[in-house]
């Protein structure tokens, strides 16, 4: 089992880039996953809930400190932001809230609980800078205990985690003073479903938080709907591929490929709360890429090192795939 921790914190060689346009192709990534390595090795899974075997909830703990002002109800934000992420378009997840809680300590046994906590002092934020924390239980492949009684069903599948909001941060519920909550929950809740950090500015899943951003970009949905996928989707979408490579001819490892659009079409206009951006992902150790959930347009192709705002050791790509660090020996490239 994996137990991994997603936090909220408040030009040298030429490379060629080749890419084509709405076609299916194995491996694929949508930016970003968090990623499991099987048992055994082989391609790194990504990090899901599986609807299917047992009932996916989550347990607040309503208790609050005096660092939480508003006239909103935590409870209340807490579900508002699972409902942005579970009613996205081409997306099919049964999250629903559980029992409340009781529990202060995060690393009480709790397997069967998912805990929502405003007060438990016992996880390490290492400063204010961190406003919020997942912790999340994945497995490396089926079969293995799920912690309800059954079984796993696949390597990656998520069986735990708990989301924890730092007690010496300000936050405001509406109405108050500081770092707006419902905008730090919805970040934490894609991290809970199985979401890494994302390199595109306008995405909820960017490491640094908006002082308010409460609705989906373009790229969380295609991250979301990639996890769980609905069936009829609700926008048809394809996947751009291609592959990231040196002038030697050396395949880039982790650079950060974004499909923009260039007409400004609004294929999803029929979901008003959901913001246009570009969408993107990150090459693997063959250099190529699948930008996936990217809906019928003209795009232009960027490959950029994650080299700032957003650098390696906000993802957690290089470790799946047993690498050091993303490369970043690299210049900006677009086709």
């Amino acid at each position: 089992m994996r137990r991994s921790k997603m936090k909220l914190a408040s030009l040298l060689l030429p490379l060629f880039l080749v890419s084509s346009a709405l076609v299916v192709v194995t491996p694929g990534y949508s930016f970003l996953p968090e990623l499991t390595i099987p048992a055994g090795g082989g391609t790194p899974a990504a990090n899901h809930w599986s609807m299917s075997s047992f009932q996916v909830q989550w347990n607040i703990n309503p208790s609050i400190g005096s660092n939480v002002t508003g006239t909103t109800s935590v409870t209340t934000i807490i579900s508002n932001s699972f409902s942005t992420w579970i009613n996205a378009p081409n997306t099919s997840a049964n999250v629903t809230a559980g029992a409340t809680s009781s529990i202060t300590q995060e690393k009480s046994p709790h397997p069967t609980i998912n805990l929502i906590c405003f007060v438990c002092s016992d996880v390490s934020f290492g400063g204010t800078e961190t406003l919020g924390i997942t912790l999340s239980t994945s497995v490396n492949g089926a079969g293995l205990p799920d912690g309800h009684g059954g079984t796993t069903q696949f390597a990656g599948q998520i069986i735990h985690a708990d989301i924890a909001f730092n007690p010496a941060v300000t936050f405001d519920t509406g109405g108050g003073t500081g770092q707006d909550l419902r905008t730090v929950a919805t970040h934490e809740i894609g991290h809970f479903l199985g979401l890494d950090h994302s390199a595109i500015a306008h995405a909820v899943m960017f490491p640094q938080a908006a002082s308010v951003l409460t609705t989906l970009s373009f790229d969380d949905v295609a991250g979301i709907s990639s996890l769980y996928p609905k069936t009829p989707a609700d926008v048809g979408t394809g996947s751009i591929s291609g592959t990231v490579t040196m002038t030697t001819g050396a395949p880039v490892f982790g650079a950060h490929v974004f499909a923009n659009s260039t007409t400004g079409v609004d294929p999803f206009g029929a979901f008003p709360t959901i913001r246009p951006s570009p969408i993107g992902a990150l090459s693997d150790t063959a250099g190529n890429f699948t930008i996936s959930g990217v809906p019928a347009d003209s795009y232009l192709v960027i490959a950029e090192p994650l080299d700032g705002p957003v650098v390696d050791s906000d993802i957690g790509w290089a470790a799946a795939f047993n690498q050091p660090s993303v490369q970043t020996n690299f210049t900006t490239r677009w086709h």
